[in-house]
């Protein structure tokens, strides 16, 4: 298993912290889980090997903002780059 921090969490984001967001991938297996979306997760998997293609699953720890606001923006990206599989 390998952990990405793509977002340690800040209420108000700065040049060295972003929106909350941490990627989990398994040696095993292609696909990868998100936990959390900030606004600047998909700036963030730019700069990483994870592709949004193979994102399986989704969890918010809760409903503040700064864990949620980011998730129509990647889901809609991801639709847009013709993802079809559903996404849990």
């Amino acid at each position: 298993m390998q952990i990405q921090f793509l977002g340690p969490p800040s209420g108000i984001p700065s040049n060295y912290r972003h929106m909350s967001a941490t990627a989990i991938s398994f040696a095993t297996s292609k696909q990868w889980l998100l936990i959390d979306c900030g606004e600047d997760t998909q700036h963030q998997l730019l700069k990483t090997r994870l592709s949004p293609a193979k994102l399986a699953v989704i969890c918010i720890t809760h409903i503040h903002g700064e864990h949620c606001y980011g998730l129509l923006g990647l889901l809609s990206s991801m639709s847009l780059h013709g993802r079809v599989a559903p996404v849990t």
